[in-house]
């Protein structure tokens, strides 16, 4: 129970870290793809976990910026949270469905975005 509540008080801290992974995650994925395809067909069947880690990311954000939320005491800063989570969000779902041409750009945009408003909140906010 002490590591849910040490969790929760320290969420920007987890948060910011976990924004670093998945923009890690984001950027190395296509090398990883590529190098999948040019070792083995069986191989890059494996590569689908790798894949769909991206949920995992942004279900671990979701907790993170609800915690963050709570602890903030600027206004300002809750609706930024929540802006850029859901943008985040929508653009891995885009991305997965391909519904409409977006530039990945605009991930590692959003994904830096939501990092530095951790950093911020950490830092200025509690």
């Amino acid at each position: 129970m002490k590591s849910v509540k040490y969790i929760t008080n320290n969420s920007d801290f987890f948060g910011a870290l976990t924004c670093m992974l998945c923009l890690i995650h984001c950027i190395s994925s296509p090398l990883i793809y590529i190098s999948f395809l040019s070792l083995n067909t069986e191989l890059s069947m494996s590569y689908s976990w790798w894949y769909n880690i991206d949920y995992v990311f942004v279900l671990i954000s979701f907790f993170l910026v609800y915690f963050s939320v709570k602890n903030t005491r600027v206004k300002l800063m809750k609706y930024l949270f929540w802006l850029s989570w859901i943008t985040l969000s929508l653009l891995i779902i885009n991305e997965k469905t391909e519904s409409f041409k977006v530039s990945e750009y605009i991930t590692y945009f959003t994904v830096s975005a939501l990092s530095l408003l951790h950093i911020y909140n950490l830092k200025f906010c509690k």
